[in-house]
Order: structure tokens, then C-alpha cells, then sequence
């Protein structure tokens, strides 16, 4: 009786030291994922800037002083804060609401500026800082969304002029914003869904009104300073993923599996585990 409880304890404190030998890094699921910018220096095409999600939605250079620098990860997006001079994604319009998003991106900045819009009043918008309510003039993390206009705003400065990795999420219940990581404000949602219904092209850099691809911008309080890794879900990525893509990877959807090799630990256990039962 007592060998055989010997035994069962013996193999159990293998079994746990081999779970302990592996860890696995978590990736993020590329399921929903509608844009990747990742701005490195292949991405560059012409006037175009590439979508790698394989979705098509390039983004199209408006003015000249557009650069990929050195960045967070690889190259990044330099933005010089002049209104003539943004990101517009091209094929991407929302017409019709829809019920969940994420936006994650890499920022350093030392001003206010925006990042992504879909026009607030119509769709959504995301910023350092705000033009309106609590966050008017200052510089933590915006997402405002329609319909009816929510305006909204993290609690975390990041225009420092250091990198910050920021995350809006909506998912029909709930907003939260995450600044390098880790939650930093949440709010119930209003809605359901996000949207009005009117037609609404996106830009990068600069606010947007645009019922088409070249059409309007507004706000013009444009983002002077680099982007990297620019990423957009139709759905709500965990808390998990948020924290994986924090930790800068240069490939988000890499799931990299890691073992290390347990001979001489196993054997150090074993041994040991014997000596604690003569």
C-alpha cells in the first residue's frame, strides 16, 4: 500500500515538473482582423502603404513629408502633424453598423493627435487627446463612437514622447481602453453596436468626414509623431492578446511554442523525491 502511494506520488511530481518545463507564448488570433499596417519598409508600394492582413485595404500617402523611420517594431510611420499630410484607407467603408472592434497601435508623441477615424459622428474615432468634454485639450486615449456620440477618454497621459502601446475595445457591452498592456479605463457601453449608417471612408493620422475615398477630413488636429503597428478587429481581443501584442512582437500571430529539455531536471526530481520517501 505504501509503495503503491509512493509511486502515484512520484509520477505526479514528474508530471507537474514537465508542465512546468514548457511554456507556451501567447499569439493573437488573426480571426475578424480587417487591417494591418505594420509599416516596415517592404510594406511601402508606390504611394501606397500595404494592408498584410491580406484584406487589400492599402492605405494611400496624401502629401509627401510621409516616412518610415525606425520604430517600435521594424519601421514605423513618421506623421508631421500637418493636415495635408495622412493615411486613407482605401476600399475600407462602413455603411452599416456593426458590433464589435478593437484598434491597437504603437504611439510616441508629444502632442495631442489622431490616430484613426471613421468620423465620430458616423462610426468612430481614435486619439491622443480629444477636442471635446473632459478630454478637451488634453493628451490620454480617445474613442468616441456614434450613435448616439459617445465621447470618451482613458486616465493615462501618453504624449511623453515615449513609446506607449494603445487599445480601444468595444464589444456591444462595454469600452475599455488599455495603455501598454494593461487596463487603463473602462466604461459600460451606450449601444449596442457602433454606427449610423451613412457612408464613411477612414484615414489615418487625421480625422475624417469622407463619404469617399478622397473626401473630407475633420478634425483637422492632425498626429505629429510615428506609428507602428497599426491593427483593426471586428471583434474584441482578450485581455491575453492585448498583453502579448504590449510586449512588441514581430510577428503578432506567431504562435512561438517554447520546451525546454528536461532530462537532468527530471532526473534531479526523481531523485530527490525518492530520498524524501526512504
Amino acid at each position: 500500500m505504501k509503495t503503491s502511494f509512493m509511486f502515484r506520488f512520484l509520477m505526479l511530481g514528474l508530471m507537474l515538473t514537465g508542465a512546468v518545463l514548457t511554456s507556451h507564448a501567447q499569439s493573437v488570433s488573426d480571426n475578424d482582423l480587417i487591417i494591418y499596417y505594420s509599416f516596415n519598409e517592404d510594406t511601402l508600394a508606390g504611394d501606397d502603404v500595404l494592408d498584410v492582413s491580406g484584406n487589400g485595404n492599402d492605405g494611400f500617402l496624401h502629401g509627401d513629408d510621409l516616412q518610415i523611420v525606425s520604430g517600435k517594431v521594424g519601421g514605423a510611420m513618421e506623421l508631421p502633424g500637418d493636415s495635408a499630410q495622412y493615411i486613407s484607407v482605401r476600399e475600407h467603408m462602413y455603411a452599416e453598423p456593426f458590433p464589435a472592434l478593437t484598434l491597437a497601435v504603437w504611439s510616441k508623441t508629444g502632442v495631442r493627435g489622431m490616430i484613426a477615424s471613421w468620423d465620430r459622428s458616423e462610426f468612430f474615432r481614435f486619439a491622443v487627446g480629444d477636442d471635446v468634454g473632459g478630454n478637451n485639450g488634453t493628451t490620454f486615449v480617445a474613442f468616441d463612437h456614434c450613435c448616439p456620440i459617445h465621447d470618451w477618454y482613458g486616465k493615462t497621459d501618453v504624449a511623453d514622447d515615449q513609446w506607449h502601446h494603445l487599445v480601444a475595445v468595444f464589444d456591444g457591452q462595454e469600452k475599455r481602453i488599455y495603455v501598454d498592456g494593461k487596463l487603463d479605463e473602462s466604461i459600460e457601453s451606450p449601444t449596442e453596436v457602433i454606427g449610423a449608417g451613412a457612408a464613411r471612408f477612414g484615414f489615418i493620422g487625421i480625422g475624417s468626414e469622407a463619404p469617399a475615398f478622397d473626401g473630407n477630413v475633420g478634425p483637422t488636429w492632425a498626429f505629429n509623431g510615428l506609428l507602428d503597428e497599426f491593427l483593426m478587429f471586428h471583434r474584441a481581443l482578450t485581455e491575453d492578446e492585448i498583453a502579448h501584442l504590449a510586449t512588441g512582437p514581430e510577428d503578432p500571430f506567431v504562435d512561438t511554442t517554447t520546451s525546454v529539455e528536461p532530462t537532468d531536471k527530471l532526473s534531479t526530481t526523481w531523485g530527490a523525491l525518492k530520498s524524501a520517501y526512504k
